[in-house]
């Protein structure tokens, strides 16, 4: 009959066969969907929980008056010396050989089988450090025991023994140090109040975790023995639980508890020496000078750091909950808020990345093997299959080196892009009256100080009149504007607008040129695509630089040009960026920063001749040529100025200015080199981004004696002064 299809006798049992292949297919497919879909969910709660927390601390913090943002926590991470970092590497490499002693010491016992390889177990432990914080409550630990299963053929309950009696482990060594910390003769009332209750928590939590995992768990499966048939619903369940309380027993009667605490004081001393060592570091850092910290301060802020992250709240790799538990610990102690928040999330940044660093290459080598089996010697396979085994490794090796070669580029690209959008324009922010030593070092300035600032909206060039400290606002140009500089006589300013509505100061193409009469208010462009501007002493040349490359020389009267120095020509190598040019108006020599194919400070002579100066920035003469003066690295927040004295060839310290405000840059100094005007910043660096307030110095007395004149969060660059 057509349309009717028949089954021969042999081919039942393949059609239904297949049938209930495609149904299994279906349903690993819906479980597939609904694990990625239950996961996606996990990960989105846990950072909007882990973003959530962050904001309220950031706003406790705003409510306090202070401020914290992620600039501040950038700067607190480079205070974390190479040295530092590379001590803290070696802390947890030994501490991670002496976790994997622990459960080398302790899985024995658990399975009652011969010793796992300590390799294969070290590589597992490395993993365990990584993810455990991937879930609340240390859940990411139970990816150690289906490691253990995978690559060392340890069983899930001996995993879970091994796991929970190392976390009774941990907290029974925590309860004597907190008792310990609670009834020191110095310590602190805060202490004593604080410590002595958490020591009897954790001693208590510590008495219920022995009690259920022995007598408890062992009463609870032999229960459930009684009441479960050897074929029923709960017969698994009941095995699992009766190998667990095995696992379990045979720990405890294995007469290792002893070792194991030994290894543990000594796992937890490294672990928190390691964590301290970050936690000075970043607390020395310019982000956070003057914050002094005790040790025993920060081994508790520490500890509730951990319980914290240890509670059952879903946060994306405990960021949130770690923060909040050390910020309220040194809150009670009675450090800042601020300064908690910002030393803990950098602390937490920094062990997070080694930490996931390590996690990641142990994790790779775990893969490298086939199928997560770590006895790489006994794997044999076809010829295609040992092909690959072959290359799998350096194949895998060098996806990883790219893989973080790529992010240290994009790293690098999202430092640089900072200045690529245009910064908020910030607003007022309270001050206190200037200092007596302040105050008396500028009582009898008469003169005026222009800079470039986006107060009000953008980049324009704003005017200070020092007897009064009024503001007023010379340009109102839609583009940026920056670079102004006075001329002899006081009556003009150069300065350079930028050919977009917003361009970085990283850009010195697309700027032009500008004069500003200040009696008339008349503008007039002097040259296209021309940058950082200068004048002559006689004030009838403007000096500026063009496309980076150029240095050029501008007659005023009859507007004639003559490039005087470029990059490819004499002794200045091609592509050489000659930044912030300063011609000496009486030798004729070019100072300037070189960027491109040469980094340097330099000094070119009228003889083509090159002088180095320095690996620093913004280079230019004193009046007279009386020295050169620069921005170098140094000082308390990484750089300060320096000076230079003719036929010296070494650099003198000039000046640090004193904290916060100690990130210096843009010096200027008066015609008569009395005065130096300068910005400096409290840790920010993008000239044209980030918070930096312009300053007023007496030259020659102490860094004490500078004066602060503007008080603004937005961004104030490039002053220059004028003295009546």
């Amino acid at each position: 009959m057509a349309g009717v299809f028949r089954v021969r006798p042999g081919q039942d049992l393949i059609v239904r066969g297949f049938l209930r292949a495609s149904r299994d297919n279906v349903l690993m497919r819906g479980q597939s969907k609904t694990f990625i879909s239950q996961s996606l969910i996990h990960l989105v709660l846990a950072t909007s929980l882990s973003l959530a927390m962050l904001a309220i601390l950031l706003h406790l913090i705003a409510r306090s008056g202070s401020e914290v943002n992620l600039v501040m926590v950038y700067q607190a991470l480079k205070g974390i010396s190479a040295e530092v970092f590379s001590l803290y590497v070696v802390i947890v490499g030994v501490n991670m050989v002496l976790r994997t002693l622990r459960y080398h010491l302790i899985l024995p016992a658990s399975t009652g089988q011969h010793r796992v390889t300590f390799w294969p177990l070290f590589i597992v432990t490395g993993v365990r450090n990584m993810a455990v914080d991937l879930l609340p409550a240390r859940l990411g630990e139970l990816i150690f025991v289906t490691m253990l299963k995978k690559g060392c053929g340890v069983s899930i309950p001996a995993g879970l023994a091994t796991l929970a009696l190392s976390l009774l482990l941990d907290i029974f060594i925590l309860v004597p140090v907190l008792l310990a910390v609670g009834l020191l003769p110095l310590a602190t009332p805060a202490l004593q109040q604080g410590s002595l209750p958490a020591a009897l928590l954790l001693a208590v939590l510590w008495v219920v975790g022995v009690v259920v995992l022995w007598p408890g768990l062992r009463f609870l499966a032999h229960w459930a023995q009684a009441r479960t048939r050897s074929d029923g619903m709960m017969a698994r369940p009941t095995r699992f639980l009766l190998a667990l309380c095995e696992s379990l027993t045979r720990c405890r009667q294995g007469r290792i508890l002893g070792r194991a605490l030994l290894l543990t004081v000594a796992i937890r001393a490294l672990k928190y020496g390691g964590l301290y060592l970050l936690f000075d570091a970043v607390v020395a850092s310019p982000a956070l000078v003057a914050v002094g910290v005790d040790f025993i301060d920060v081994l508790v802020a520490l500890i509730a750091s951990e319980a914290g992250a240890s509670l059952p709240v879903p946060t994306l790799m405990s960021f949130g909950t770690y923060e909040a538990g050390g910020a309220a610990a040194l809150v009670l102690l009675g450090y800042p808020l601020v300064s908690a928040v910002i030393a803990l999330l950098s602390v937490h940044i920094a062990s997070q990345v080694l930490d996931y660093f390590v996690g990641c290459t142990c994790l790779g080598l775990f893969f490298l093997t086939q199928k997560g089996n770590l006895k790489i010697a006994s794997v044999a396979g076809s010829r295609p299959e040992s092909r690959w085994l072959r290359w799998r490794a350096p194949l895998v090796f060098i996806g990883l080196l790219a893989a973080l070669g790529l992010s240290l580029y994009q790293l690098d690209r999202l430092r640089m892009a900072q200045s690529q959008v245009a910064p908020a324009t910030g607003q007022p922010v309270t001050h206190a009256p200037d200092g007596a030593k302040a105050a008396d070092a500028i009582t009898k300035v008469r003169g005026w100080v222009v800079w470039s600032s986006n107060r009000f909206g953008n980049h324009d060039i704003l005017k200070m009149n020092l007897r009064d400290r009024r503001i007023s606002r010379l340009t109102r140009h839609p583009h940026a504007e920056s670079f102004p500089r006075i001329s002899p006589n006081g009556q003009k300013i150069v300065f350079a607008r930028s050919r977009e509505a917003w361009v970085s100061l990283r850009n010195p193409v697309p700027w032009d040129v500008y004069l500003l009469d200040l009696d008339s208010g008349h503008e007039r462009l002097l040259a296209e695509f021309a940058n950082a501007p200068t004048w002559s002493a006689d004030g009838r040349h403007v000096f500026f630089q063009r496309r980076g490359s150029e240095f050029i020389k501008l007659d005023l009267a009859n507007g004639e040009e003559q490039v005087l120095f470029r990059a490819g020509a004499g002794n200045i190598p091609a592509g050489v960026e000659l930044q912030t040019p300063s011609l000496s108006p009486i030798s004729g020599r070019l100072a300037s920063t070189w960027r491109g194919t040469r980094r340097m400070t330099a000094i070119v002579n009228v003889d083509g001749s090159v002088q180095p100066v320095g690996e620093g920035c913004q280079l230019a003469w004193a009046p007279q040529d009386a020295f050169i003066y620069w921005v170098d690295h140094g000082g308390l927040m990484q750089n300060r100025l320096y000076r230079q004295l003719p036929g010296t060839g070494s650099p003198v310290p000039w000046l640090d200015l004193p904290p916060p405000y100690s990130h210096e840059y843009f010096p200027k100094l008066s015609k008569d080199g009395r005065y130096l005007v300068l910005g400096a910043s409290a840790g920010g660096h993008e000239h044209d981004v980030a918070d930096y307030e312009i300053f007023l110095w007496p030259t020659g007395m102490s860094a004490d004696r500078v004066v602060r004149l503007t008080f603004h969060s937005g961004n104030d660059n490039w002053p220059d002064i004028f003295l009546e």
